[in-house]
C-alpha cells in the first residue's frame, strides 16, 4: 500500500509538472479525467452547430475558437506580445486588426509601399500641392511641405488603393443612411448594406488604409525636423482643406472635416464633425500641447470616426480632451478610425460608436502612456460588429473604463434596470431567426491593456463577452485591477459566442451581481476567464466560475495565488445545467472550474483546497450524460 501511495504521489507530481510547463493545461485533463474525458473533448460538434446558420459573414478568428476553445490562451498571450510591440505604430494596427477581419494584408511585408510617393533630394523634381501654391516659401519648411506633399499626393492619385476599393460607392448615397442604420438602428436601410457590401473592395480599402496611416505615421515620428509658422494658413484644394497650425493656441473650427490639419503645438480646440467634401479622408496630426477635440453633434460622425471613408488623428503629446457623441475616438462604419495618442493623462468621453468601435471596417484607438480615463455609453472600448474589428490598445498608466450603467438608455432585455453596454471587448452580431431571418455573424471587439491598476465597469454585455458568432476578449497584462458588471460580463456570452477574459498578473477583484459571468457560457457559447497569477477576489452570482448552461461551456482557470471564492450559490464552481429540450439535450454541456495552487477560501461544500470533484447536479430528478461538470484546486 506503501508503494501505491508513492506511485500514486509521484503521478501527481508528474501531471503536476506537466501542468507547470504548459501553463496549468493539464490540470483540465486531470479534472476530466473523473468523467473520462480530456481537454480534447470540450468543444461542440461543428455539424451539429452548422444547423444554427449565422451568416456567410462568420469570420474565422470565430471559428477557430469555437471550435479550440484551449487555443484561446495561447493567441491570447501572442496579440499581447504583438499590440505590445506595435501599439506605436498605427500602421501595424491598422494591419493586425486586419487580419481579424478576415484581410491578412501586409503592405510592408516586401518593399516600401510608399516608395512611388517619395520625394529624394536628386530625384526628378515631382508635383507638389504646397509649392504650386507658394505656401510657406523657405528652406525651414521643406521637411514639413514634403509630409503634407506625401499625404496629398497619395490623395490625388486615381490609382490609388483606397479609391479603388471605394470606387463603385456613391458616398452622397450612403453616409447618412449608413450612420442612421447602425447608430440609430433605422432598420428600412438594411438592403443599402447589402448593396454596398457588394460594391466596396474591402482588400483594395484596408490595403490603402495601411498605406495612409504609414504616410501618417512617418510624418508624425518626424517631429524634431519641423517648423511651424507664427499663425495658422490654411490652404484650398481640389481634395479639401489643408489647415497648417502655429505653435500657439489655435481653434480648428469648420462646417466639414478638412482633408488634412498639421498642428506644431499650443493648446488647441478642435471642433468639427461630419462627411470630408473632398477625398473621403481626414488625418490630424498634432505635435504638442494639452488639446481639445471636441465633436458635439449627435446626427454626424465626430473626430476620429469614418462612414465610408477614413479618419486619422495622432496626437503626440500633452494632457488631452476628447469629448464626442457618436462615431468618434477611432470609430468605422464602412471605413477606418484611428486614434492615437502618445502620451499625457487623457480624457475620452463619448455616447456609442466609439473608442475603437468598427463595422464592415476597423476602429483602432492606441493610448501609449499616462493615466488615461474612458467614459461611454454603449458599443464602445473594443466594440466588433459584423465584419468589423474594434481594437483598444492601451501601453501603460493605471486607467479607468467606465460603460455608463447610471444613465439607462440602452435599456437591456434581461434587465430594464441596467444598459446593454456592449463595451470593453465585446464582439456582437445580428441575430434574426426569430425577426425576418437576416442574421449577420458578428465581428471581433478587443481591448489589450497592457500594464497598470485598472478598473473596469459597465453594466451587461462587457469585459470579453460575445453574441452571435462573434468574438469578445478583454486582455490585461498586469497591475492591480478590478472588474466590475452585472451579466453577461467577465469572460461570458451567449448565443454561439467566444468570451474571453485573460488577466497576465496582480491582485485583482472580480464582481458580477446577476447571471453569466466569470467563465461563464450559455447556448453554444465558450466563456473563458483565464487569471494568470495574484491574489485575486470572485463575488459573483449564479452561473459562474465555470459554469455551463443550454450546451454551453464555462472554463474558469485561476493559475495561482491565495483567492477568495465568494458565490451565491447555483451553477458555480465546475456545474452544468442540462437542456430541457431539442438538439441541445444530447449536446455536451460543459462547467471547468482550475484553481492551480494557493491557499483558496471557498464557500460552497463540493470545493475545497486540495480538491477535485464532480459538480453536483443542479437537478437531481433530470440527469444527463451530456452534462459535464468538473473542478479542481490544486495545492
Amino acid at each position: 500500500m506503501k508503494f501505491l501511495g508513492l506511485l500514486f504521489t509521484l503521478l501527481l507530481l508528474s501531471t503536476f509538472c506537466h501542468a507547470q510547463n504548459t501553463d496549468g493545461l493539464e490540470l483540465f485533463d486531470s479534472a476530466l479525467r473523473q468523467v473520462g474525458m480530456t481537454r480534447d473533448d470540450v468543444r461542440f460538434d461543428a455539424d451539429e452547430i452548422e444547423i444554427y446558420q449565422g451568416h456567410p459573414w462568420r469570420l474565422s478568428s470565430f471559428s477557430l475558437f469555437h471550435k479550440n476553445p484551449f487555443k484561446l490562451p495561447q493567441h491570447s498571450e501572442l496579440t499581447l506580445n504583438l499590440l505590445t510591440a506595435d501599439a506605436n505604430s498605427i500602421t501595424k494596427l491598422t494591419a493586425r486588426a486586419s487580419r481579424f477581419v478576415d484581410h491578412p494584408i501586409r503592405r510592408s511585408l516586401i518593399g516600401d509601399p510608399l516608395e512611388s510617393y517619395l520625394i529624394y533630394p536628386d530625384s526628378i523634381p515631382r508635383p507638389s500641392i504646397m509649392r504650386s501654391k507658394n505656401v510657406l516659401p523657405g528652406k525651414q519648411y521643406n521637411r514639413l511641405k514634403d509630409g503634407i506633399d506625401l499625404i496629398y499626393q497619395i490623395a490625388d492619385d486615381d490609382e490609388f488603393l483606397f479609391r479603388k476599393g471605394l470606387k463603385q460607392a456613391d458616398k452622397n448615397k450612403f453616409r447618412e443612411r449608413l450612420f442612421d442604420f447602425f447608430v440609430n438602428d433605422n432598420d428600412k436601410y438594411q438592403d443599402l448594406v447589402y448593396e454596398l457590401v457588394e460594391k466596396v473592395d474591402f482588400n483594395y480599402f484596408l490595403a490603402g488604409a495601411q498605406d495612409f496611416a504609414d504616410a501618417a505615421h512617418r510624418f508624425a515620428e518626424d517631429a524634431d525636423s519641423l517648423v511651424f509658422p507664427e499663425a495658422k494658413r490654411e490652404i484650398k484644394t481640389g481634395k479639401g482643406l489643408i489647415v497648417i497650425g502655429s505653435t500657439g493656441d489655435d481653434v480648428f473650427e469648420y462646417y466639414v472635416p478638412p482633408l488634412m490639419i498639421i498642428d506644431g503645438g499650443g493648446n488647441d480646440t478642435y471642433k468639427f464633425g461630419g462627411y470630408p467634401n473632398g477625398y473621403p479622408l481626414t488625418v490630424i496630426i498634432d505635435f504638442a500641447g494639452n488639446d481639445h477635440y471636441l465633436s458635439p453633434d449627435s446626427t454626424i460622425p465626430g473626430i476620429g470616426g469614418a462612414v465610408l471613408g477614413m479618419s486619422i488623428l495622432i496626437d503626440r503629446e500633452g494632457n488631452d480632451l476628447y469629448e464626442g457623441v457618436n462615431v468618434t475616438q477611432g470609430a468605422g462604419i464602412f471605413g477606418i478610425g484611428l486614434l492615437q495618442d502618445n502620451a499625457g493623462d487623457d480624457v475620452y468621453i463619448a455616447n456609442s460608436w466609439s473608442q475603437a468601435a468598427a463595422t464592415f471596417g476597423l476602429g483602432i484607438l492606441s493610448d501609449l502612456s499616462g493615466a488615461d480615463s474612458l467614459h461611454c455609453l454603449i458599443n464602445s472600448q473594443g466594440f466588433g460588429y459584423t465584419r468589423g474589428c474594434g481594437l483598444l490598445v492601451d501601453l501603460e498608466g493605471d486607467d479607468v473604463y467606465v460603460a455608463d450603467d447610471i444613465n439607462i438608455v440602452n435599456p437591456a432585455s434581461q434587465t430594464k434596470e441596467h444598459n446593454s453596454s456592449l463595451a470593453q471587448g465585446v464582439g456582437f452580431g445580428k441575430r434574426a431567426d426569430y425577426l425576418d431571418g437576416h442574421s449577420w455573424a458578428g465581428g471581433v471587439g478587443i481591448l489589450c491593456d497592457i500594464a497598470g491598476n485598472d478598473r473596469y465597469s459597465a453594466g451587461l454585455f462587457a469585459q470579453g463577452c460575445a453574441y452571435w458568432h462573434a468574438v469578445g476578449m478583454l486582455l490585461d497584462g498586469g497591475g492591480d485591477d478590478q472588474y466590475n458588471g452585472i451579466w453577461y460580463v467577465q469572460g461570458s456570452g451567449a448565443h454561439f459566442g467566444v468570451g474571453y477574459l485573460d488577466d497576465f498578473g496582480g491582485d485583482d477583484s472580480y464582481t458580477a451581481t446577476h447571471n453569466m459571468a466569470v467563465g461563464a457560457g450559455h447556448d453554444f457559447t465558450v466563456g473563458y476567464l483565464n487569471e494568470r497569477g495574484g491574489n485575486d477576489v470572485y463575488t459573483v452570482p449564479n452561473l459562474s466560475l465555470g459554469g455551463g448552461n443550454a450546451a454551453g461551456i464555462g472554463i474558469f482557470h485561476d493559475h495561482n495565488g491565495n483567492d477568495t471564492y465568494n458565490t451565491s450559490g447555483g451553477t458555480t464552481l465546475g456545474r452544468a445545467n442540462r437542456s430541457a429540450s431539442g438538439m441541445r439535450t444530447f449536446q455536451f454541456c460543459f462547467g471547468i472550474f482550475i484553481d492551480g495552487g494557493g491557499q483558496d477560501v471557498y464557500d460552497q461544500d463540493w470545493s475545497n483546497n486540495g480538491q477535485r470533484w464532480i459538480g453536483p447536479p443542479t437537478d437531481e430528478n433530470n440527469l444527463s450524460d451530456y452534462t459535464i461538470g468538473v473542478g479542481i484546486d490544486w495545492q
